[in-house]
């Protein structure tokens, strides 16, 4: 259900113009005010967010510094190369130090797609961890701690297998870091209505008088005799 069939089109007209109005007087977007439809998706964690944004800048930092390295290298190479063809015995130089490039640059991508493994799983646990209420941020960044370090926790294409068993092992070794929802109590019963019982009868009544019938009885019937227990 939408906000607007909830607050009705005038009232929602009037939140949306008050919201506008604190916006607009807001520079900084990061703060302003929104609101969405949770049950949609409309809606996405700063603390998930930012857990995304980093992860993809440093992979794209790390990329960069790869292929300013690789541009590098390249060049001078072309350069040896382009001497080579003048003096044959640089040729076997220059051939040496392509193959050793080579390996290096094999090297270097198998580490850094290693290293987005890595990232890519991070992320998810954190992600699977802002899914859960911890009874402070350093019960949760140790429980983030514990998880990345669990090597039973992987990574299969956006599946984490191992997760809830580990979930499971943690929540019962430390149970003080999580929020537990207490089920509000039940309410009190209330007090039974007095019933009145009048002189030579064992039996109460049928009716239960209200406590203002029944002070009102006695005030008219100062020998009535009135059970509260009843």
């Amino acid at each position: 259900m939408k906000l607007e069939d909830v607050l009705g089109a005038e009232l929602y007209a009037q939140v949306e113009a008050k919201i506008n109005e604190i916006n607009a007087n807001q520079p900084d977007k990061t703060k302003h005010v929104r609101f969405a439809d949770l049950s949609e998706g409309g809606y996405v964690s700063k603390s998930k967010y930012d857990d995304k944004v980093n992860g993809l800048t440093q992979q794209v930092t790390d990329l960069q510094g790869q292929i300013t390295q690789r541009d590098t290298d390249l060049a001078g190479l072309n350069e040896q190369l382009s001497a080579a063809q003048a003096d044959a015995g640089q040729l076997a130089e220059a051939q040496k130090q392509l193959s050793t490039l080579q390996s290096k640059y094999d090297k270097d991508s198998k580490a850094w797609a290693a290293k987005n493994a890595r990232q890519a799983r991070e992320y998810a646990i954190r992600s699977m961890a802002n899914e859960q209420k911890f009874t402070s941020a350093a019960a949760k960044r140790d429980y983030i701690r514990e998880a990345v370090a669990d090597e039973t926790v992987k990574l299969d294409g956006e599946v984490l297998i191992g997760y809830t068993e580990f979930a499971k092992r943690y929540q019962e070794s430390d149970p003080d870091a999580f929020v537990v929802d207490t089920p509000p109590a039940d309410p009190k019963p209330a007090d039974p209505a007095p019933t009145i019982v009048l002189p030579g009868r064992s039996n109460p009544p049928a009716h239960k008088m209200s406590l203002s019938e029944a002070m009102k009885a006695k005030n008219e019937n100062p020998n009535l005799k009135i059970n509260f227990d009843a």
